[in-house]
C-alpha cells in the first residue's frame, strides 16, 4: 500500500471513529459549545452533517489527484502551523485534514471562539497508528509552540488582523526565514438568482441566513433580474420557516435597527426580521447581519465580482448552464454553498495543491 493510500484509509477511519454515534468525546464538546453560547445547536449540527457528507473515499482520491499529490513529491515531511478562525463551528477541519492528509506534520492553534470541537477530531487523529504526538499538536495559547519555526504557516482571518498575526509569529519566532504564507482574508460570497422556483429559494435562504450570515462562503450580495419586492413574500415565508428550525445565535447591534427606519424613510424595498436585513440597494458591506439585493444581470455580476474581488469568495448559480465572465473558477452551484465538498478552494486556492508547492 502506498504511503498516500495508507493516509486516506487512516484518516477515513478516524473520521469513522469521530462521527460516530457513540462518540462520547463529540457529544461533550457539542453540548459544552452550546451550552457556553459559541454557536446554536442546529449550526453545529449542520457544519458536521455537512462534513459527514464531504467525505468518502471517492471525494478524497479526487482532491489527491486534481491537487498533483504523490509519493515522490512528498517525500520529506513539512512542518506546518495552521491558525484557525473560529467565526463559524469547525471552520478549521479543512485545513487540518489537508494538512494531514499531504503527509506533513500539523501544528494548530484552536481558536478560542470554537474551543472545543476541532480537538475532539485531532485526538482521534492521535490514537491511529500512523500519528504520534510529534506529527498532530495543538494548543489554544500561540505562545506555547514559541521557538519552534514551521515550513508553512495557513491563517484565515480578517485583512485587519494580518499585520498583528505576522507579529505575534515573528515575536515568537514560529515560522522559518523562508516560510510560505498561506493568508486568507476573503468573507462573503455572491449569488446570481435567475429564478424563482422553491428550490432556487430554499437554495439561497440557506446561503444567506445559515451561520448567522457569518462566514466567507455566506451570501452577501444577491443580483438578480427581479427587484425585490417581486419576490419579497415568498421569500419572506422561506425566511420564517428556517429560522423556526435554525435560531440565530447571535443578534446585531441596534445600528442595524436604525438602518431598516433609514430605509422606511426613503422608501427602500426591504425584507426585515428584528435581527436580519435584506435590502434593495444601498451596497456598503460595512455592517454584520446585512444582505444587499441588486437588480442585474450576469454582467452586473462580473463587475461587482471584479469591483470585490479581494473580499470575494465565490460566485453561486442556480444550474450549471449559467456562466459568469472571466470567473470561472469561482462560479460553483448555490445549492453546494454552504455545503462544499472537502476540496473547496478558500480565496481559490487549493489547499492541497499549495502544501504541496512549499519547499
Amino acid at each position: 500500500m502506498s504511503d498516500i493510500q495508507q493516509r486516506i484509509d487512516t484518516l477515513l477511519k478516524a473520521c469513522s471513529n469521530w462521527l460516530a454515534d457513540d462518540n462520547l468525546f463529540l457529544k461533550d464538546a457539542i453540548d459544552q459549545t452550546v451550552r457556553e453560547g459559541y454557536f446554536s445547536f442546529e449550526d453545529v449540527n449542520f457544519a458536521i452533517e455537512a462534513i459527514r457528507e464531504s467525505i468518502s473515499k471517492s471525494a478524497i482520491r479526487n482532491w489527491v489527484e486534481q491537487s498533483g499529490l504523490t509519493n515522490e513529491n512528498k517525500a520529506s515531511q513539512k512542518n506546518v502551523l495552521c491558525l484557525h478562525a473560529g467565526n463559524l463551528p469547525l471552520v478549521g477541519f479543512q485545513d487540518a485534514f489537508a494538512t494531514l492528509l499531504s503527509g506533513d506534520r500539523y501544528t494548530g492553534k484552536i481558536s478560542r471562539k470554537d474551543p472545543y470541537l476541532l480537538p475532539t477530531f485531532l485526538n482521534e487523529v492521535k490514537k491511529t497508528d500512523l500519528w504520534s504526538d510529534r506529527d498532530v499538536q495543538w494548543t489554544h495559547r500561540l505562545d506555547d509552540f514559541e521557538g519552534m519555526p514551521h515550513d508553512a504557516v495557513i491563517f484565515a482571518g480578517s485583512e485587519s488582523s494580518v499585520p498583528g498575526v505576522k507579529e505575534a509569529i515573528e515575536e515568537f519566532n514560529l515560522a522559518k526565514r523562508d516560510a510560505g504564507f498561506l493568508i486568507r482574508t476573503s468573507h462573503f460570497s455572491m449569488a446570481y438568482l435567475d429564478r424563482k422556483d422553491e428550490h432556487a429559494m430554499q437554495n439561497l435562504t440557506e446561503s444567506i441566513f445559515r451561520y448567522g450570515g457569518k462566514g466567507c462562503r455566506s451570501v452577501a450580495i444577491v443580483v438578480s433580474p427581479f427587484p425585490l419586492n417581486e419576490v419579497k413574500e415568498e421569500l419572506t415565508d422561506h425566511l420564517k420557516s428556517f429560522w423556526h428550525k435554525n435560531p440565530q445565535n447571535e443578534y446585531p447591534s441596534p445600528k442595524l435597527k436604525q438602518q431598516f427606519a433609514y430605509n422606511e424613510a426613503v422608501e427602500r424595498p426591504q425584507v426585515w426580521l428584528e435581527y436580519f436585513l435584506l435590502q434593495e440597494g444601498g451596497l456598503e458591506l460595512d455592517q454584520d447581519f446585512v444582505c444587499y439585493w441588486m437588480q442585474g444581470d450576469e454582467g452586473t455580476v462580473a463587475e461587482l465580482a471584479d469591483k470585490h474581488r479581494d473580499e470575494l469568495q465565490s460566485i453561486y448559480v442556480t444550474d450549471s448552464d449559467v456562466e459568469i465572465s472571466e470567473w470561472k473558477e469561482r462560479t460553483e452551484l448555490l445549492s453546494k454553498a454552504q455545503q462544499p465538498p472537502i476540496s473547496w478552494k478558500p480565496d481559490g486556492v487549493d489547499t492541497l495543491e499549495w502544501l504541496i508547492d512549499i519547499k
